[in-house]
């Protein structure tokens, strides 16, 4: 690739990264501080016990950088479609120079999202609640609520 496509690259991210600095502070700061003081960092575990459809997720993506893709795989499988939907984007966006998605990228998307959802209801039914990541968390808001409420 020529030196100029690099820079044209660089500038790309550099002014992606300025324009989404509060949002890419905001998510640190939430990861950082969510599992610290709320015991768990996916909002509707905290608030109801029932694992998300993304649920697993984060812990995959950690599995990937630790390059243990079998765990990865047990604890979301569509940690690595995501990983090449992401690819395909960034690739749009720095190698191709396009503002926005292809029609195609998003139909993708679409389809992640979807089989996300399909995939959760399946975990939901065989592995729920007993099997890691579909756990149910017991110290959550709402049980603490029904727990009030009973007394």
């Amino acid at each position: 690739m020529k030196k100029e496509n690099w820079k044209l690259i660089g500038y790309r991210v550099k002014k992606d990264i300025a324009e989404l600095k509060w949002a890419i502070i905001a998510v640190i700061a939430y990861f950082a501080l969510s599992g610290r003081f709320l015991g768990s960092v996916c909002p509707l575990v905290y608030m109801t016990g029932f694992p998300c459809p993304s649920c697993g997720l984060t812990r995959a993506g950690l599995a990937v950088l630790h390059l243990d893709f079998s765990r990865a795989w047990e604890m979301h499988p569509f940690i690595f479609l995501i990983g090449l939907w992401v690819l395909a984007a960034a690739y749009e966006r720095y190698g191709k120079g396009r503002d926005g998605l292809s029609f195609h990228l998003k139909l993708a998307g679409g389809a992640l999202i979807a089989g996300m959802v399909l995939f959760y209801i399946y975990r939901m039914y065989v592995y729920f609640p007993n099997c890691p990541p579909m756990t149910y968390y017991y110290d959550n808001l709402l049980y603490h609520i029904w727990e009030l409420v009973k007394q």
